[in-house]
């Protein structure tokens, strides 16, 4: 409990910085690879006002009755719709990177936050939709979850493979640069290899969210028949504060592999403190 309480305060704070000059920054409000940042960091702050004081409730609920696994569940399904949430979430922000750098071209077209916005908003609906029939049928939110974290993971590892080609492809023309092609072609490049510096800084934050959420629970499936009560509820509380402790993790990410981000942070809360 006591590791849940504190990590309210950075999970706030964090994602609040994020959104707050996210929005005041045009540079950065105005393009889709940030958009996408921006939602995450809403989710993630939704996750600090409203899911780490549920879970807390439910923890404090279940102090002295162990046996009991009903509690467990309830704090355990606490942490199913920010999860949820963040997987179709970063499954946009995988899609926005797939499409600079594959498609270019097409970028400016097909990518825009009203459709990022849309992707992100009808998975949320769906979720929703299945969350409170699945406390009465188990089974429901696990068939769901099943298929949706199968679908989302073959698609991230095909878009970030095809990323990986294309950016050793490029990284092995680069002694090209400075031939006779001209300045536009040295800047069309520039420009490429910036969005694929992009795309490993979305790469590492799909990793940690992997390892952090996706991970404790695969294990616990596995195993969860040589458990008993007691086990399985502690698995649970270690699995609910790990997924919760993902949206802290996200914005130190963002922060530490986004320069511009983290240079108009800065400058916000310098020009705030002054």
């Amino acid at each position: 409990m006591a590791l849940n309480s504190i990590l309210i305060i950075p999970t706030i704070l964090l994602n609040a910085i994020a959104i707050i000059t996210i929005l005041k920054f045009s540079q950065l409000n105005s393009k889709p690879c940030y958009f996408i940042i921006l939602v995450q960091s809403v989710i993630d702050l939704a996750v600090g006002v409203f899911g780490f004081p549920l879970f807390l409730v439910f923890l404090a609920s279940g102090i002295g009755k162990f046996s009991n696994c009903i509690v467990a569940t309830l704090a355990f399904q606490t942490t199913t719709i920010p999860v949820g949430i963040s997987t179709i979430t970063l499954s946009a922000m995988t899609l926005e990177r797939y499409i600079a750098i594959l498609h270019p071209y097409a970028y400016s077209a097909k990518v825009t936050k009203k459709r990022l916005l849309i992707y992100v908003g009808s998975g949320a609906v769906m979720l929703f939709s299945l969350f409170f029939p699945s406390l009465v049928i188990q089974k429901l939110i696990a068939v769901y979850g099943t298929i949706s974290i199968t679908l989302v993971f073959f698609f991230t590892v095909f878009a970030y493979t095809r990323i990986y080609l294309v950016a050793r492809k490029l990284a092995r023309s680069q002694n090209q640069l400075h031939d006779a092609a001209g300045k536009e072609n040295i800047t069309r490049k520039k420009l490429f290899f910036r969005e694929i510096k992009l795309a490993k800084s979305c790469f590492i934050v799909v990793v940690c969210f992997c390892i952090l959420c996706f991970l404790p629970t695969a294990f616990l499936v596995t195993f969860y028949k040589y458990l008993d009560k007691f086990e399985y509820l502690v698995f649970l509380i270690w699995i609910g504060t790990l997924s919760l402790l993902n949206s802290s993790v996200n914005s130190l990410i963002f922060f530490w592999t986004k320069t511009m981000l983290r240079k108009q942070a800065v400058k916000m809360i310098n020009s705030m403190s002054a």
